[in-house]
């Protein structure tokens, strides 16, 4: 493996052309391989929870990073209750216990003595093939690089002449402003010619949209023609969405094109969204909700259904997405196969 140091001088070789007038160029802090889950639909990325190897799935929907329970009780880790968060899922498993871990590793990135959520689906770990959820508020020193065509996470340092972080090939780029709060980045993006607010969701497996928004922007009701109804039920609920296909979504230039959005109904909250897709799941769907009335409800969630189509570079400092289409194959970045 090489060293932080080395990749780091690869980078600042590969932006000379780029940024041979501006001091500092890009550092790296770490950089991990993305693994896709057996279903092709999210990234899971290898983590070290105190000397134990796990797989967190990347979460940028997610407002705090998350253990599972059966990760906790494996490393026999403490559990406080806390009096600020509590987190809920759409079954009704209530969590508002945090545990206290001694060191936590991304690659080459180690942070020490962090407080963590305990997750309260209790699924986690066990039936979803990962142990726990990575979300930015690990990361809110730091840039953070999705390549999702290689298939590479890096995060670089926030020091850098603003503009100049696009090291890779692309004819078109889309520099999109966002907002983020409650560690959640929000951003405007045009669905068929109307620009409504996204919020990006690396943790969703779909896109989906407000229904009443659907309703008065395109005229869409459940018997619309073209919709596709998907039933998901757990414990005393059910739940009914509709698929429809959509001509295109555009990120300032870059377009991801025929794509199905799932419409919601109105009693969803800003955390209620399609999740991971798993062999024991016949509708497709999970559903995962953190309650926290403070959030304000975006009128898109953004799933892998579309981000796996780009390359997203989040400028910490600048409040910027750089966005451009993916590429498969070797990361520009590193020069090996992914």
């Amino acid at each position: 493996m090489r060293s932080s140091a080395a990749l780091a001088l690869l980078i600042i070789g590969a932006l000379s052309a780029h940024a041979a007038d501006c001091v500092p160029s890009l550092r790296i802090l770490t950089s991990v391989p993305m693994q896709s889950t057996a279903d092709h639909t999210v990234m899971v990325v290898p983590v070290t929870v105190d000397s134990s190897n796990r797989k967190f799935l990347l979460d940028t929907g997610g407002r705090i990073t998350q253990l599972s329970k059966s990760t906790v009780q494996a490393l026999d880790l403490p559990q406080r209750v806390s009096e600020d968060q509590r987190l809920l899922d759409l079954a009704g498993n209530v969590s508002n216990t945090k545990t206290m871990v001694r060191r936590l590793i991304v690659g080459a990135r180690e942070q020490r003595g962090l407080l963590l959520g305990v997750s309260p689906n209790p699924e986690l770990g066990t039936s979803l093939p990962y142990d726990g959820l990575l979300s930015t508020d690990l990361f809110v020193d730091a840039d953070l690089d999705m390549d999702f065509g290689a298939r590479r996470l890096t995060a670089f340092s926030t020091e850098h002449c603003d503009g100049r972080v696009v090291y890779w090939p692309a004819d078109t780029v889309a520099v999109v402003p966002i907002d983020v709060k409650h560690n959640l980045i929000t951003f405007p993006v045009t669905v068929n010619g109307h620009t409504v607010t996204a919020v990006m969701d690396t943790g969703a497996q779909f896109t989906i949209m407000n229904m009443k928004l659907a309703n008065r922007l395109f005229g869409l009701t459940p018997d619309s023609p073209d919709m596709k109804p998907l039933t998901e039920t757990s414990g005393d609920w059910t739940l009914t969405s509709y698929g429809h296909r959509f001509d295109e979504l555009d990120f300032e230039g870059v377009q991801v094109k025929d794509l199905r959005i799932y419409l919601m109904p109105d009693q969803m909250t800003s955390h209620d969204r399609l999740r991971h897709r798993e062999l024991d799941d016949p509708l497709g769907l999970r559903l995962h909700r953190e309650a926290d009335s403070n959030v304000a409800v975006p009128d898109v969630i953004l799933g892998m259904d579309v981000l796996r189509h780009l390359h997203v570079y989040f400028a910490t400092k600048e409040k910027r997405l750089y966005i451009t289409d993916a590429v498969s194959g070797d990361s520009a970045l590193f020069g090996f196969k992914s």
